[in-house]
């Protein structure tokens, strides 16, 4: 990445030139123990000072150790710097203690390596094994610290809930916490840190509503519990209280995710269509001629 010395910027040194650019302690960190950082095309420590019209620039290639292997993987968008993907359901993230192989992680190394292309794994959002939609892979430090601090990311998710939601919009704010006899479960508690939950109803079906819901905050299991809290879990999420008999697994989406880019400039916005699980569901369980639409 190449970036041109502005006049207010003359006198910083390179390592405050970066920071004010977006880079993070620790991707700094990084960049000056394996000597990327350039000015002027020559290698140097974050000490130097710039003057107006200096060029600096930085290496950002990484390599993972995460290991390749084949997992499918649906792309939105790429470019040297992100991959955008509609995740299916089944699949989990990242690799865990628990779960080496078989991720998205692996896929994606898979598929840069078959395209001769070097780069990290460092998801901006975070989605469960079984939901779907738009997950955001930063290929760097860099630009997964940057979307993360500035770029006001945004996020829609299609829910289908169990039960019929009478208010056509609402906000659900309850703190979440740990279940503390589970390693997995999460629940509304006095203790637990702050969450709101933005959802509005898109279309009543026969014994569920659509809902199209914006987390304000990013607490794990957040869209579930939520809703599980006030008696209306999400359709086959059976680990908080829904029922697994039409679909098989919760019926949770990430249609939408939109944030600002340094890349281009400005925001960006990225959609993932609904996946045919629970289109079939809602399908089902409708007795209109109406069309779902997602504003």
């Amino acid at each position: 990445m190449r970036f041109i010395v502005d006049e207010a910027s003359r006198g910083l040194t390179v390592g405050e030139f970066l920071k004010v650019n977006g880079f993070s302690s620790r991707a700094l960190r990084r960049l000056k123990r394996e000597g990327k950082i350039f000015l002027n095309g020559n290698p140097v420590y974050a000490n130097a000072k710039v003057t107006s019209g200096d060029i600096v620039e930085v290496d950002l290639s990484e390599e993972s150790k995460i290991k390749p292997s084949y997992v499918p993987i649906n792309i939105l968008y790429e470019d040297e710097h992100i991959i955008v993907l509609n995740k299916q359901p089944g699949i989990v993230v990242h690799p865990t203690p628990f779960c080496h192989d078989g991720t998205i992680a692996n896929g994606v190394m898979y598929y840069l390596n078959k395209k001769g292309k070097k780069g990290g794994f460092h998801p901006v959002n975070r989605l469960d094994r079984d939901t779907s939609g738009v997950l955001i892979i930063a290929l760097n430090q860099y630009m997964h610290g940057f979307i993360q601090t500035y770029g006001r990311i945004e996020k829609k998710y299609v829910a289908v809930v169990e039960g019929l939601i009478r208010q056509d919009w609402g906000i659900i704010q309850e703190r979440i916490g740990r279940k503390e006899e589970s390693l997995i479960e999460r629940r509304v508690s006095d203790n637990g840190k702050k969450a709101v939950t933005h959802f509005k109803v898109v279309k009543r079906l026969k014994g569920y509503t659509v809902l199209e819901v914006k987390p304000i905050t990013g607490r794990t299991h957040q869209i579930r519990v939520h809703f599980s809290y006030i008696g209306h879990p999400v359709a086959g999420d059976t680990l908080y209280g829904g029922r697994g008999n039409k679909i098989k697994r919760q019926a949770l989406h990430c249609a939408e995710m939109s944030f600002f880019y340094p890349l281009k400039g400005t925001r960006v916005v990225f959609k993932a269509p609904l996946p045919l699980d629970m289109l079939s569901l809602m399908e089902e369980a409708d007795d209109s001629d109406a069309v779902f639409r997602l504003s």
